[in-house]
């Protein structure tokens, strides 16, 4: 009986995750400057592309991604936090895209205690792949 429902789980779990991402805006402002940016490595999933940590003349804050792919999910999130682990997250979007685009970052993020960057399935709290800003 528990192999019955371990085939239908595993079933219903890859029926979720072939929900496809869309692409991403690629509308992203020419005149943000850089703060820090870093690399995605793929941890359950492949994961790959930049972000970079940017802000405009205003002070404004986004994360700017780049060349962005990662594997669709059930309920896969943008989150930036202190480590990989996700210790003292925050949920920056419900949404993940491919290709380019930005997010904004809020005003009263401590970027300088949260520098990583993750991609994170929050339903079956898995780590698809993650970025250091530095």
């Amino acid at each position: 009986m528990k192999t019955i429902f371990a085939i239908m789980f595993l079933g219903l779990l890859s029926i979720s995750c072939n929900k496809a991402l869309e692409e991403g805006s690629g509308d992203i402002p020419t005149d943000l400057t850089v703060i820090s940016q870093g690399s995605f490595s793929g941890a359950a999933h492949p994961t790959t592309g930049t972000v970079k940590l940017s802000k405009d003349t205003a002070g404004k804050k986004y994360l700017v991604f780049e060349n962005f792919s990662t594997d669709a999910g059930p309920d896969i999130r943008i989150w930036i936090a202190e480590d990989k682990s996700a210790n003292n997250y925050t949920e920056l979007s419900k949404t993940v895209f491919t290709g380019s685009f930005k997010i904004d970052v809020p005003a009263e993020l401590d970027t300088t205690k949260k520098s990583y960057v993750l991609i994170w399935c929050k339903a079956f709290a898995v780590l698809f792949g993650s970025a250091q800003l530095k």
